[in-house]
């Protein structure tokens, strides 16, 4: 980089704030090193380190082009408070199913787009879900610095015990312009209800609702596929399969359902059960679809199976509208289970009264992670 560089740096100090104290404790700790550690690495001593970051001292011109070497950034962000352009928003929307990667400029035109597999980490392990997250990442921002890249994350599993933390500080060695992470929750209830009151509930391979009133949220249901019984993809799916063997034990069951399953599986449903076991919950949920396909050849038992679900949602729905003031009842239902309305919605009505205004949402999720990527731009890092 060189002292010509340096003397130029120099020259601009008027119009920049000089940030070297907190800027070499922000790589320091980025780069897991005590001050000691780093101090050794550099031929310094610890105090030294010390009055540096507590801005009592400026190194000389030789130990700066060090640094600047050492952590690779240039001495001009080495030395001053540099805020980055943000010119592109990064949304990331994973579930149990899928997981969408969406790239745009801050105007909100897609550049680019890339979906993968499912990234909860309480089902595929933090360190599955670190390779998924950059592999999307990479893929998506192709020939994009990350550091013009406001980016939020919102994830199945991603508030669960440590989760938010650490996908965070994953977040953080990628040196996006701004970043944050939490939950899936946070893209659908932004996509929504865009800040205001009412219920928002998700369909998906899980099912969970959230009533969201004078900025303060509550939450219905989305224990777990464990516990959760009705509403989910995977519940509906699970329904189908149960209905599917009970016909093949020769009892009272669905042969509609059965040949329709067989028929995606491309094998007899006995000879599928380990299958169905092995890859889980996602799998299980993926044959959902089948129900409305059946409900629609007349089958009552796929009837009964999409009544029983709706039942339980919208059971929900009404607890969610206790915590909101009186009279009508915002509700929008997203998710993947949402595509066939013209089943839902008539079954949804059967069991809410006219005070509730329900809407279906066929918008992407992710597009709700865009918008507080887009929101979270101001939040720049250093």
């Amino acid at each position: 980089m060189g002292y010509y560089y340096i003397i130029k740096v120099v020259m601009n100090m008027k119009e920049k704030t000089v940030n070297f104290g907190s800027n070499i404790k922000m790589l320091r700790k980025k780069h897991n090193y005590t001050r000691t550690q780093l101090a050794e690495k550099l031929g310094y001593s610890a105090k030294t380190i010390e009055k540096w970051e507590f801005g009592n001292s400026i190194p000389s011109v030789e130990t700066i082009c060090t640094l600047s070497d050492f952590f690779g950034v240039t001495i001009d962000s080495l030395i001053f408070s540099s805020k980055p352009d943000i010119k592109y928003l990064l949304a990331i929307d994973g579930g149990g199913s899928k997981t969408e990667f969406l790239l745009t400029d801050t105007e909100k035109r897609e550049i680019s787009r890339v979906i993968l597999g499912p990234s909860n980490p309480v089902d595929i392990g933090m360190e599955n879900l670190k390779i998924l997250l950059e592999q999307g990442i990479h893929k998506v921002c192709a020939g994009i610095r990350l550091r013009e890249v406001s980016v939020f994350a919102g994830l199945a599993g991603g508030m669960t015990g440590d989760n938010k933390q650490l996908i965070n500080e994953f977040l953080a060695s990628f040196n996006f312009g701004a970043y944050s992470n939490g939950s899936d929750t946070e893209n659908v209830l932004e996509m929504a209800l865009d800040g205001g009151d009412g219920v928002a509930v998700i369909m998906g391979t899980g099912i969970i609702a959230f009533a969201q009133s004078g900025g303060k949220r509550y939450r219905i249901g989305g224990w777990g596929y464990h516990i959760d019984k009705m509403g989910s993809g995977y519940n509906i799916a699970s329904e189908a399969i149960y209905s599917a063997v009970k016909y093949i034990d020769g009892r009272d069951g669905s042969v509609i359902l059965k040949d329709l399953l067989e028929k995606k599986l491309g094998k007899s449903l006995p000879d599928s059960i380990a299958e169905l076991h092995q890859k889980g919950r996602g799998f299980i949920a993926s044959f959902a679809p089948l129900v409305f396909e059946a409900y629609d050849k007349g089958d009552k038992y796929a009837a009964n199976i999409i009544d029983n679900n709706i039942k339980e949602v919208a059971e929900m729905i009404a607890v969610g509208k206790k915590h909101l003031s009186k009279g009508k009842c915002k509700v929008v239902i997203c998710g993947g289970l949402c595509k066939r309305t013209d089943i839902m919605e008539p079954v949804f009505k059967k069991y809410l009264s006219s005070d509730f205004e329900i809407r279906f949402s066929d918008e992407p999720v992710v597009n709700g992670a865009l918008m507080l990527a887009d929101k979270n731009k101001g939040n720049t890092k250093v």
